[in-house]
């Protein structure tokens, strides 16, 4: 376990200089959203953010599918977690690594965080500002079932800029209706050639999908 404790500290120390927003941004290597590749080799080359991702989904045997080499689904949606949100389930089960997973949990909590085709983020509507998220008069968002059977709400909201009301930045929000709990974003609409990632950021904890 000590690796594992070594690696834990650095992540600790590394998100400890990020703000707990609902939306944080970090730098995913390139400024463009488009890289010419797939999703897979997209967070390959990026083993800071993703090296435990692509274990995950090497163990599930899901790599045909982040490849865009699965003829059933040429792009999907992945809301993806990245390596410290991976390394901290590790060791809150106390395992040192992903090996130790079953092949089925790995491909259950993979599944549980991709939808089937692509989704970016203005293909999601406005929250309704006069309810919460999850109150049952809440008529905006889009709701979703990703390809492990959990139901999302995405929405967007917009912001005021120099005092006017709507015209600012909008931001992309994730409301998981099966665990009844907000998720947190960092990047979205990074877009590889078979679909697109939107990142969810350090503080996101496997399991609130």
């Amino acid at each position: 376990m000590k690796k594992t404790y070594n690696l834990l500290i650095c992540w600790c120390i590394i998100i400890s200089s990020f703000s707990c927003t609902s939306q944080d941004w970090y730098d995913s290597g390139v400024s463009s959203p488009y890289h010419d590749c797939s999703i897979m080799e997209y967070l390959r080359k990026d083993t800071y953010n993703w090296e435990l991702t692509v274990k995950l989904i090497e163990r599930a045997k899901l790599t045909d599918l982040f490849d865009g080499k699965d003829p059933n689904y040429k792009e999907i949606t992945f809301f993806a977690p990245p390596s410290y949100s991976i390394l901290r389930y590790l060791w809150d089960n106390d395992m040192e690594s992903v090996e130790e997973m079953t092949i089925e949990e790995c491909k259950n909590i993979v599944l549980r965080h991709v939808l089937d085709k692509k989704y970016l983020k203005n293909h999601f509507a406005y929250r309704n500002v006069d309810y919460m998220i999850d109150d049952e008069l809440q008529d905006g968002g889009t709701n979703v079932t990703t390809m492990g059977g959990n139901k999302l709400r995405i929405y967007r909201d917009k912001s005021a800029y120099g005092g006017v009301p709507d015209v600012g930045p909008e931001t992309m929000y994730i409301y998981s209706i099966t665990k009844a709990t907000m998720v947190p974003l960092a990047t979205p609409d990074i877009q590889p050639q078979n679909g697109v990632v939107h990142a969810l950021n350090y503080n996101y904890a496997l399991g609130r999908i």
